[in-house]
């Protein structure tokens, strides 16, 4: 509880920015933002932060570690995140696929019916056979990324 207590305080000691030194109209002014080309940039900021740096180690390494934990239940949390995604991705394709293969059946119902019919049923039949070897290709490159996220989530 002291670890996460502390760690607030010590962030804005590791954030640093360059500190550049101008003169413009002979007074010297520092900034943040560089104010001409021939600027000069000031290690004001870091030697400042240096000094003002804990001395207890053991603290610093506390405080290490529960950014590492944090940022690994990040990473998990993203992981799933993108696999529930392709799962959905993935249902929604099937549901698509269905759809197009139920309209296909249903013209290839009514093309049945004369004798033109048969060269339509024909190219029909052709016509499933793509959308299904399109869908199914789809599909298995989902899997695929879904398996691989899983791996590396088990692996974390």
């Amino acid at each position: 509880m002291k670890t996460l207590l502390t760690l607030p305080l010590l962030l804005p000691l590791f954030a640093s920015a360059n500190v550049y030194k101008c003169e413009v109209k002979g007074v010297i002014t520092y900034s943040q933002i560089p104010c001409s080309e021939d600027v000069q940039v000031t290690d004001y900021a870091r030697e400042e932060t240096a000094a003002m740096l804990p001395q207890n180690n053991s603290a610093a390494g506390e405080a290490a570690a529960t950014m590492d934990r944090l940022s690994e239940s990040v990473k998990k949390r993203d992981m799933r995140i993108n696999i529930n995604r392709l799962q959905s991705d993935k249902a929604n394709k099937l549901t698509e696929r269905n759809n197009k293969m139920a309209q296909l059946k249903e013209s290839k119902r009514y093309s049945a019916n004369n004798l033109a019919g048969s060269v339509r049923n024909e190219s029909l039949s052709e016509e499933m056979a793509a959308v299904a070897a399109q869908y199914d290709t789809d599909v298995r490159a989902i899997d695929i990324e879904i398996d691989r996220l899983t791996e590396q989530l088990k692996g974390l």
